[in-house]
């Protein structure tokens, strides 16, 4: 019977880039809270940031654009999730010790 090998996944973007994008205190806790619980409404990160629509829309380009969240509309509201299996390439471990953590 032929060996199976399962291809790890490279991350596509240089390990800098999604580290500065984890560098921000705010940003840090948008992760940390998709990690906990799942897909977080706009809404529910203006309540627990205390920031703007725009800073948030800000942030969350930002994380996006290194792959790390994914956006969905539904209505006039955005949803966002962590995409924990590009996190985990990047940094094994990273979402599950988010988890453990305090709000930031």
């Amino acid at each position: 019977m032929p060996e199976q090998h399962t291809e790890v996944r490279r991350p596509s973007l240089p390990l800098a880039d999604v580290l500065k994008a984890l560098g921000d205190p705010t940003r840090l806790e948008i992760i940390r809270q998709m990690s906990v619980d799942g897909e977080v409404a706009c809404t529910t990160l203006e309540k627990t940031l205390h920031v703007s629509k725009a800073t948030i829309s800000y942030h969350i380009k930002t994380l996006h654009n290194v792959d790390l969240v994914t956006i969905r509309k539904e209505g006039r509201f955005y949803f966002y999730a962590l995409r924990a299996e590009a996190l985990e390439a990047y940094v094994p471990g990273f979402s599950a010790h988010l988890r453990t953590l305090p709000r930031i």
